[in-house]
């Protein structure tokens, strides 16, 4: 069973009855908490079946009804994001290569290859980093890739922080506008979940494979005789 597969089977077991349940008894009452634990976990890797960005978009509905705080609550989301990207970042860069570089050649990625391909992340890393926080789906893959590649932490820090700072107001600002529909996205991402994770799914592979020919490309042409 692959990852889609398997997110798909535990999904099924959640109705939009039970997440709308969990949300009114457990989210809301406890926002502050539940956010700052929800998105710092996810920022550290671990999977969940209900993105980071829906709670996001769910606490600027609150915000719009005067029952949470938006400074205190950007804050706690920013400090989430930092302190579990870091976990994330630090893991990765401490093994991260080494397991790469040893096992690399079983999923076409040789040494050789790897190089090339740390090379260019450390001289795009900018766009990447800042691109791959507000794609859907790429947002985790990001900090494992800086991690792996050792890309500089304070850069990368940096470049996460203020790519959040407006991934943030963004959702923020949908969730003000919005958010009284909150139940009917709900409802679309239970009856859809597995599409969207297929798409995530696709978008993960679409990117590693531009990347790779974007690499073989630019080496190509800076190997090329004049």
């Amino acid at each position: 069973m692959d990852i889609s597969k398997l997110f798909f089977t535990i999904s099924n077991l959640i109705t939009i009855n039970d997440i709308t349940f969990i949300v009114n008894t457990v989210v809301l009452p406890n926002l502050y908490v539940f956010i700052f634990l929800y998105i710092m976990f996810e920022e550290m890797g671990f999977p969940m079946i209900i993105p980071g960005e829906f709670f996001v978009f769910l606490t600027g509905y609150e915000i719009a009804l005067g029952k949470a705080d938006p400074i205190i609550l950007f804050c706690l989301i920013l400090l989430a994001t930092f302190i579990g990207s870091s976990v994330l970042y630090s893991i990765l860069s401490w093994k991260g290569i080494n397991f790469i570089e040893k096992y690399g050649r079983y999923i076409m990625m040789p040494k050789s290859k790897i190089e090339k391909v740390q090379n260019w992340f450390l001289q795009n890393g900018v766009r990447a980093i800042i691109l791959g926080r507000w794609i859907f789906g790429l947002r985790i893959i990001t900090n494992i890739v800086s991690g792996i590649f050792r890309y500089p932490y304070k850069k990368f820090v940096f470049l996460t922080m203020f790519a959040t700072f407006f991934w943030i107001l963004f959702y923020f600002i949908l969730g003000i506008f919005f958010g009284k529909y909150y139940t009917s996205i709900i409802s679309f991402l239970s009856h859809f979940n597995s599409i969207v994770i297929e798409l995530v799914y696709l978008t993960f592979i679409t990117s590693i494979t531009f990347l790779s020919l974007h690499i073989t490309k630019k080496l190509g042409e800076r190997n090329r005789p004049n």
